[in-house]
């Protein structure tokens, strides 16, 4: 598992804006934490539920490894836009990728069930109802 304050060093690293040993200053790390927040509020509402509540930075997001990756782009792409920095040629299409493999993974279709009114507790006989077969 992984905090989210690890969330959003990974992203500002992919995004350029954080170099390798350095942390976020106050506002910027804040802005990035809200940035995180609101992405997985608009993804529930995507169909894309981790079922996480409001984050700060140093909470455990309880996600699967395997999808931390694509938050990470995701994040790193809000970021690059934020900060103005070029969004490298691939990234955003790779980011759009991993979110349609999200949506694919977390998205639950409902269960379709028939009214009980509806149901035969007859056999259908074609003779006995006088349906000719043409």
């Amino acid at each position: 598992m992984t905090t989210a304050q690890e969330l959003i060093d990974s992203s500002a690293k992919m995004a350029g804006i954080l170099a390798e040993g350095q942390s976020l200053e106050g506002g910027v790390n804040t802005d990035a934490l809200n940035r995180l927040n609101r992405m997985f509020a608009r993804w529930a509402n995507n169909k894309v539920d981790f079922g996480l509540a409001t984050l700060a930075a140093s909470d455990t997001v309880y996600i699967d490894v395997a999808d931390e990756e694509a938050v990470e782009t995701q994040l790193a792409l809000r970021l690059m836009v934020k900060h103005r920095k070029q969004i490298p040629p691939g990234l955003s299409e790779s980011g759009d990728n991993m979110f349609t493999e999200l949506q694919a993974k977390y998205t639950k279709l409902p269960t379709m069930e028939l009214d009980t009114t509806l149901r035969r507790s007859y056999p259908l006989n074609r003779r006995a109802y006088n349906i000719n077969n043409g």
